[in-house]
C-alpha cells in the first residue's frame, strides 16, 4: 500500500470514528439510555483498535521493506509477531 493510499484509508477511518463520536454526543444530549451509549462507545473503541492495527500493519511493512533482511526465518518470525499483535488489537 502506498503512503497516499494509507493516508486516505486512515483519514476515512478517522472520519467514521468522528461521526460515531458525534452520534454519541447527541445520544448524551438527548438523554439516551446508558446501555445504548455504552454500546456505541464499545463500537468506537473497536474502530480505534482496528485503526491502530491497520496503521501498525502498514508501519511494519514499510519498516521491513526498508531493511535488507536476508534471513527468511527472522523475517517470518517478525511477520508472525506482527500478525499476532494485529490480531490482539482487533479484539
Amino acid at each position: 500500500m502506498t503512503n497516499n493510499q494509507m493516508k486516505k484509508s486512515v483519514l476515512q477511518r478517522l472520519g467514521t470514528i468522528k461521526g460515531h463520536i458525534a452520534g454519541i454526543e447527541k445520544m448524551v444530549e438527548d438523554d439516551k439510555k446508558c446501555e445504548d451509549v455504552l454500546f456505541q462507545l464499545s463500537a468506537v473503541m473497536g474502530a480505534v483498535n482496528k485503526l491502530s492495527a491497520h496503521i501498525l500493519e502498514g508501519y511494519t511493512e514499510a519498516c521491513l521493506d526498508e531493511v535488507s533482511l536476508e534471513d527468511t526465518n527472522a523475517r517470518q518470525r517478525i511477520d508472525k509477531l506482527t500478525k499476532t499483535m494485529i490480531a490482539m488489537l482487533k479484539r
